[in-house]
């Protein structure tokens, strides 16, 4: 499941994290690419380890906590610390995949979810499409700012060439409490259909048979 979310940063949000990004300290971002994909990866990026990252990323991390679609849709175990791009004209990361296993502080995780949030807004830069070649085609992603999209983490994808300006985005990588994504699209589509009920306020009965059905299959397949 290719999944956007077109608020998950709020306007406010938006602005301090990319009031903290104004003097970052950018660098070549094949110093963060593994293997072969240092030959297609061509962007600038911030160390996870540095202030201005730490401090942008966790702005967005609350911003994360508060969305209850990226909730339902991620049921994160473990975030990766946030990591900020940047492409500037001419630059562009070639068809890759994202690794199955990442290191954190705590260890090991398993990398199901990718998640790119958009900090640019499509308005300041030509090119820069972000693009999927799935079993069922090719899916393209041009996000307007504070736009999220969520997709497997096992999906061929890239960054096409930023032609004009400059495109800003962070990116991220989640072990989902329910690792197969077909489960998880189940639960996830309950949960909408349930909260669209609600917020009707005249479907209580058909709510409280929808919120069951999530639930026992959260109990069925997560793994906490």
């Amino acid at each position: 499941m290719i999944l956007t979310l077109p608020d998950l940063i709020d306007p406010r949000g938006l602005r301090s994290v990319r009031d903290a990004l104004a003097d970052a300290p950018w660098q070549d971002g094949k110093g963060s690419a593994h293997g072969r994909t240092r030959d297609v990866k061509h962007n600038r990026v911030i160390p996870r380890d540095h202030a201005t990252s730490r401090t942008a990323g966790r702005l967005l991390l609350e911003q994360f906590s508060q969305h209850l679609g990226f909730k339902s849709a991620a049921l994160p175990k473990v975030i990766m610390p946030l990591q900020f791009c940047r492409y500037d004209a001419g630059m562009a990361y070639g068809d890759h995949l994202d690794l199955p296993l990442m290191g954190t502080a705590n260890g090991a995780m398993r990398t199901d979810i990718s998640v790119t949030v958009f900090l640019s807004d499509s308005s300041e830069y030509v090119g820069g499409d972000l693009v999927f070649e799935t079993d069922y085609g090719r899916h393209r992603v041009r996000g307007q700012a504070g736009e999220a999209v969520l997709y497997p983490a096992s999906t061929l994808h890239r960054v096409e060439a930023v032609e004009r300006g400059t495109l800003l985005v962070a990116i991220t990588w989640i072990q989902s409490q329910i690792r197969d994504p077909a489960k998880r699209k189940i639960v996830f589509d309950l949960a909408q259909v349930a909260t669209q009920l609600e917020a009707a306020d005249d479907h209580a009965a058909q709510v409280l048979s929808l919120r069951r059905s999530q639930f026992d299959l959260l109990r069925l397949w997560a793994e906490p």
